[in-house]
């Protein structure tokens, strides 16, 4: 009876059906994990879709400021034209004078530009 009992539990459709149901277990384990991580990688997708949402806000908000910070440059005017005085007339000393003095100041002012 005993060996009755053993050649009915290990027989060979027995093993197969024993590995086939393994089998199956090990692949239900696999894909409820595969399941899981494909969750959490959807969670992680919306999570960094809403963080660049914010960033592109962000850098819109900076756009304007520094578009509200540029100056306006206008086109400078075009520079008159001074023509080079060739003679001066000195009516007296004191005029020369004066003039010599004017003459120091343009060279210290031209000579900062």
């Amino acid at each position: 009876m005993f060996s009755f009992i053993l050649e009915k539990f290990f027989g060979v459709s027995n093993i197969i059906i024993v590995l086939l149901l393994s089998v199956c277990g090990f692949l239900y384990y696999e894909n409820h994990s595969l399941v899981l991580e494909n969750n959490q990688l959807k969670l992680t997708k919306e999570y960094l879709k809403n963080e660049i949402k914010t960033n592109k806000e962000q850098l819109l908000k900076q756009n304007k400021a520094f578009e509200n910070l540029k100056l306006e440059l206008k086109p400078k005017e075009a520079l008159k034209e001074v023509s080079k005085v060739k003679e001066i007339f000195i009516k007296d000393k004191n005029c020369e004078s004066e003039l010599k003095a004017y003459k120091e100041l343009f060279k210290i002012l031209g000579a900062k530009q």
